[in-house]
């Protein structure tokens, strides 16, 4: 069968026999050699077109052609036989929810920037544009930062239909008030001190006496 033939193998022209040319390359060659050879008078076999075989020998040609088992194997094959090893199967995977069923408003960028404090710069601008786009940033940025504490930095999240997941944050657990414990001394070491404390009292006072 020509499928399974090697493509690169070198076969010989059937209008000149000193011309080799490789199998994948025979089809574009008998195209252009035809026209040099308008006296030889070839016809086309049924089963390959690329064989070029003399009116004469064409019936015995199609007798013992090698692609003949190709085309016979497609016209007589046996009713009712699946030739496909591997089949697909039709899997119905019909989703159950849509994405496209939810009623909310269309995310627009821009709008977003300017209400929180996304930082932004222009790059294909004038200078003179650039720097004023600076300055209207540091002053949009300083009236979004002086906002009273616990207002959300972008108003654009307070609209209807827009609402910002909430992060989950580690919860610790609530700490008892600290209950301060008064060290005390036990009464036979205030004692003992008190002892301590009188008898240096009492060693200093005897040697100032004695100078």
């Amino acid at each position: 069968m020509e499928a399974n033939r090697d493509p690169e193998e070198m076969i010989i022209c059937p209008y000149n026999h000193a011309h080799h040319i490789r199998r994948c390359r025979m089809n574009t060659h008998l195209v252009k050699c035809k026209k040099s050879y308008p006296d030889t008078k070839l016809v086309e076999c049924e089963f390959n077109f690329n064989h070029k075989i003399p009116e004469p020998e064409l019936q015995y040609h199609h007798e013992n052609c090698p692609d003949r088992r190709r085309v016979e194997y497609v016209v007589y094959q046996e009713e009712g036989v699946d030739l496909n090893k591997f089949p697909v199967y039709n899997i119905d995977a019909t989703a159950e929810e849509s994405w496209d069923d939810f009623n909310t408003p269309a995310y627009r960028p821009q709008e977003y920037c300017e209400r929180s404090g996304v930082l932004r710069h222009i790059e294909v601008e004038s200078a003179a544009k650039r720097k004023d786009f600076r300055v209207s940033e540091r002053r949009r940025l300083g009236e979004l930062n002086n906002r009273k504490p616990g207002a959300s930095s972008s108003s654009y999240d307070q609209e209807p239909g827009h609402s910002r997941a909430v992060t989950n944050r580690r919860v610790f657990p609530e700490v008892p008030n600290r209950v301060v414990i008064e060290e005390r001394t036990p009464p036979n070491v205030t004692e003992l001190l008190e002892r301590l404390q009188i008898g240096k009292e009492q060693t200093l006072h005897s040697q100032v006496s004695r100078t």
